[in-house]
């Protein structure tokens, strides 16, 4: 991991907050999916795969007439093809460049639950559910800088590796609870997501010695799921680790941080369970 950017809801994700160098490989989610992130990331010198929603992505030919996406998969499905790779034009405040659009469309089962999980997003927002987004939610559809050197499906292999990339964030927020930073500041919650790249870093590296202690064993290798959630579990266990083993609680130095202060007001809580609570109880 290179470039971490931390940044509150406000700021709406984009490959323009990272640097990207010649022959870079830059693959993202439909979040990303816009022109301007697909031209700033090839001014940059790297390759992309990007996934798009076809509704939302202008693409143009040679006379610069707009090309609808969502009817070349309407086509498609039409005629029954599996796979469409066009090649075309985007535009972003004034710059044009090439980029090759390929769609595959998922198998029946895939494209049912992908359909039902819009539908109920649409539901649980309020939202009308259009027509054009069902078609697409059929579709895995991918705009990319790779030339025909390079196959649909090799293109598609290649953004399926992204997944585990999510994978990995799926069991860092299960074995830490991790949901949600609060925080009352941006640079006390790039503090704690840093904290925790370092604790995901130490994991990392003690599920690898564990791989090449049981290789070294020829001993059957636990899932990576599983290996992820001991090492969270021995880091947990450290980091919580009883303080009291190593300190001595009786020493006087520690007795000012035990013992009650003198306070100008009545202490509320104290004064709750000395003098109300024992009332309501008898």
């Amino acid at each position: 991991m290179k470039q971490v950017k931390v940044t509150d809801q406000h700021t709406a994700e984009s490959l323009t907050h990272f640097s990207m160098k010649n022959g870079d490989l830059v693959m993202a989610d439909a979040g990303y999916g816009t022109a301007q992130n697909f031209i700033y990331a090839q001014e940059q010198g790297a390759d992309v795969i990007l996934r798009i929603t076809p509704k939302n992505f202008c693409l143009y030919n040679t006379q610069g007439e707009k090309i609808s996406l969502t009817a070349l998969l309407k086509e498609a499905e039409e005629k029954h093809m599996e796979w469409i790779d066009v090649f075309g034009f985007c535009r972003y405040k004034g710059k044009t460049v090439s980029v090759r659009v390929i769609a595959h469309r998922l198998p029946d089962g895939q494209a049912a639950k992908a359909r039902k999980r819009k539908t109920r997003k649409a539901s649980k927002n309020q939202h009308r559910l259009q027509t054009e987004t069902l078609l697409g939610a059929g579709w895995i559809t991918l705009v990319t800088s790779l030339g025909a050197e390079y196959c649909g499906e090799e293109i598609l292999r290649l953004y399926r590796s992204r997944w585990q990339a999510e994978l990995l964030f799926k069991r860092f927020k299960q074995n830490f609870s991790i949901h949600t930073i609060k925080a009352g500041s941006s640079a006390y919650a790039e503090t704690e997501t840093l904290l925790w790249l370092i604790i995901w870093t130490i994991a990392e590296r003690q599920s690898f010695q564990a791989e090449c202690f049981l290789a070294e064993k020829q001993e059957c290798s636990y899932s990576v799921y599983e290996e992820c959630k001991l090492s969270f579990i021995q880091i947990r266990d450290t980091l919580r680790l009883s303080w009291s083993l190593f300190v001595d609680l009786t020493a006087k130095k520690y007795t000012r941080y035990l013992s009650k202060k003198q306070r100008w007001r009545i202490n509320q809580n104290d004064e709750f369970h000395s003098a109300v609570l024992p009332g309501l109880l008898s």
